[in-house]
């Protein structure tokens, strides 16, 4: 399954990650605890995330790459949606 990862600057690491899983706990199988947090989009895709004082580690996996490409631009529309004002760029790897 392709992988893709990313590093994402913010100060409001914790509360974009909280509103991500938040948003998306009513159409997907969401986990989130200690500031880690894994959302399976469906059996072949899911994203892995982890909050840290000033960022997101993100770990995104989907079957082929242009779902993953597709999720990679969905996943970050939503958290700069939520970051308002703060202009959140990740570069995937």
């Amino acid at each position: 399954m392709p992988t893709a990862h990313a590093r994402i600057a913010s100060a409001q690491a914790r509360k974009l990650l909280r509103t991500l899983c938040n948003h998306w706990r009513h159409k997907f199988a969401v986990e989130y605890a200690d500031d880690r947090a894994r959302i399976v989009f469906d059996a072949d895709a899911r994203l892995d995330a982890t909050a840290a004082d000033e960022r997101l580690e993100l770990e995104l996996a989907a079957a082929d790459a242009a779902r993953l490409i597709s999720l990679q631009g969905v996943v970050l529309e939503h958290l700069q949606r939520f970051a308002r004002e703060e202009a959140l760029t990740a570069e995937w790897r």
